[in-house]
């Protein structure tokens, strides 16, 4: 398998299913120039509250010697991290799931994508559907 390579993020689905799963593709466009460093590289989705408060961000966390996910929750500065097998690279698009998890609060009002690469943002405010 080869390495993964940072591409733009042109949107995202977003399933939650009963059993408390949920499941992100991060739909991707064409590559990042070749020589935009990137040792690791994300894409995730930021959820906000009805006053405008990041609640949490639901993260794939990709570089040529690690993959993994973790939810992280603004309101407790908590973490869950998953190993790399919810992570599935297929190219175009990234699948992440995060077991036992939620949307969280009945207060979310939007959704947003976002990719960074070593930290810095290169996707912002990408839209999100929520199936």
């Amino acid at each position: 398998m080869s390495a993964p390579v940072p591409r733009e993020l042109l949107n995202v689905l977003v399933d939650v299913d009963r059993a408390g799963t949920i499941t992100t593709t991060f739909d991707l466009g064409d590559p990042f120039p070749p020589d935009l460093p990137a040792e690791w590289f994300t894409h995730g989705v930021a959820l906000t509250d009805d006053r405008d408060a990041l609640t949490k961000h639901f993260v794939a966390r990709l570089s040529p010697t690690e993959t993994k996910a973790f939810v992280y929750e603004f309101s407790s500065n908590t973490e869950a991290n998953y190993d790399a097998s919810p992570v599935q690279d297929r190219g175009t698009s990234v699948v992440a799931r995060f077991p036992d998890a939620s949307l969280g609060t009945s207060r979310l009002t939007s959704a947003a994508g976002f990719g960074t690469v070593e930290g810095e943002d290169v996707s912002a405010d990408v839209p999100v559907q929520v199936l």
